[in-house]
This record gives structure tokens, C-alpha cells and sequence, in this order.
């Protein structure tokens, strides 16, 4: 059966669903028991950046696809970067540089899509009136839309001068009332509930690359 890798932080991982799946396991759901059913591995980690996921990524999936054909990899890319310190003497600087944020995006899209299919999405919706997020014994950090919005587009971009394919998850949430009240009930604006965690799920599931993915050779 085929294996699929889910890289990522808190948003992969599921936090704030209830059911404690996120969409990752929904998604895994809604193909159980059919001829494209996968074994799931979910490796999110809440609180990491880019950096972190470079430094770990590559190794516990090539792992998990030990005799295996046709691997995936999804890359749940996470909004940890964009973050701004939200007080202190860095106030208003962002939790990683652009540069800095760009060159690893690349290094880790490099290293994921040399041992498997790979696909990624972007950083979700926030709900900004909530921000800051506020950290036990850690700066608060603020989330912006629009820093969301722009590192999307450049996340894109990467992507397609490398040929793999990119979801804009941000523009897609965006159109979703569902998402957003989902959000408005979650603990602190950026983790949705299991509502929205499950449409996500069925907007990847609805994706063509997603789907392309699944239609390659597998055993």
C-alpha cells in the first residue's frame, strides 16, 4: 500500500480538532477502504519553522518508505515564520528574515522531492483581530494577512520553476465562511476546529495534483 509523509507544524498536526485527527486524518479517512487507500504518517510538530523541518524532514521519511513504490510527501509549509515579535527590542521584526525563510523553502523542497512525489501547501487562513498570540515564558507573536498573502505567492513561484505543484491554501480558506467560523471557535485564531480542519481536507482532496499523485504507480 502506498505511504504518504505529512511534513509540517501545528496545523498538520491537528491541533484545536476535537476529534484529534486534523486534516491529514480526515483526509486519510475519506480514501479508507478504497483501491487508493494509504498508510498515513503524520510528522507535524507544533511551533516549528522551515528550518526545523529541513533538519529532520528528509530522514524520518525516507524511513517510513523503506519498500515502498510510489511515495508522497505533503509539506504543510505553516505560518511559524511569518510571525512578527509582537514586543521587546525585536518588535515588528519577522520571526525569519525573508532571505532566510526563501533559501530554506528551497533547500527543503530540494530535499523532499529527490526521494518522493511531492506536494505542498501553503500557510493557512489567521484570524488577525486576534493577534497577538500570546506563549508561555516566550515573546508574543504576531500574525498578519498579508504577510500570509505575499509569501504564498513567492512560495508559488518557487514551486513552479521546480515543477511541483503548489495549493494556495490562504486564497482558498478565504472564500470559506466555514473555515473562518471554524477559526472564530477555535482557541486563539490560528488553529480552527475539527469543522475546519475537515475543509481543508476536502479542498486538498479536491485537488488535482492531489489526485494526479494518487492515480501514479503504487503497491
Amino acid at each position: 500500500m502506498r505511504r504518504i509523509c505529512f511534513v509540517g507544524a501545528s496545523t498538520v498536526e491537528g491541533m484545536g480538532d476535537e476529534a484529534g485527527l486534523g486534516w491529514p486524518g480526515r483526509l486519510w479517512q475519506a480514501h479508507r477502504g478504497e483501491d487508493s487507500a494509504f498508510v498515513s504518517y503524520n510528522l507535524g510538530i507544533r511551533g516549528q519553522t522551515l528550518n526545523q523541518f529541513r533538519k529532520r524532514a528528509r530522514q524520518e521519511c525516507e524511513q517510513r518508505f523503506q519498500r515502498t513504490m510510489g511515495p508522497i510527501i505533503i509539506l504543510g509549509t505553516g505560518a511559524n515564520d511569518l510571525s512578527r515579535f509582537a514586543e521587546g527590542d525585536y518588535q515588528g521584526k519577522p520571526r525569519t528574515p525573508q532571505a532566510s525563510l526563501l533559501r530554506n523553502f528551497r533547500e527543503l523542497v530540494s530535499d523532499l522531492s529527490a526521494i518522493a512525489t511531492l506536494l505542498v501547501i501553503g500557510p493557512p487562513l489567521i484570524e488577525e483581530d486576534r493577534m497577538p498570540f500570546k506563549m508561555e515564558k516566550q515573546p508574543s507573536l504576531d500574525f498578519r494577512l498579508e504577510d500570509i498573502a505575499a509569501v504564498s505567492l513567492l512560495y508559488r513561484d518557487i514551486c513552479k520553476d521546480n515543477d511541483i505543484a503548489f495549493f494556495n491554501l490562504y486564497e482558498a480558506l478565504s472564500q470559506s465562511p466555514v473555515y473562518r467560523r471554524s477559526l472564530s471557535e477555535g482557541a486563539d485564531g490560528l488553529h480552527p476546529t475539527g469543522m475546519g480542519y475537515q475543509v481543508i481536507a476536502d479542498q486538498v482532496g479536491a485537488w488535482s495534483a492531489w489526485k494526479a499523485a494518487l492515480e501514479k504507480g503504487w503497491a
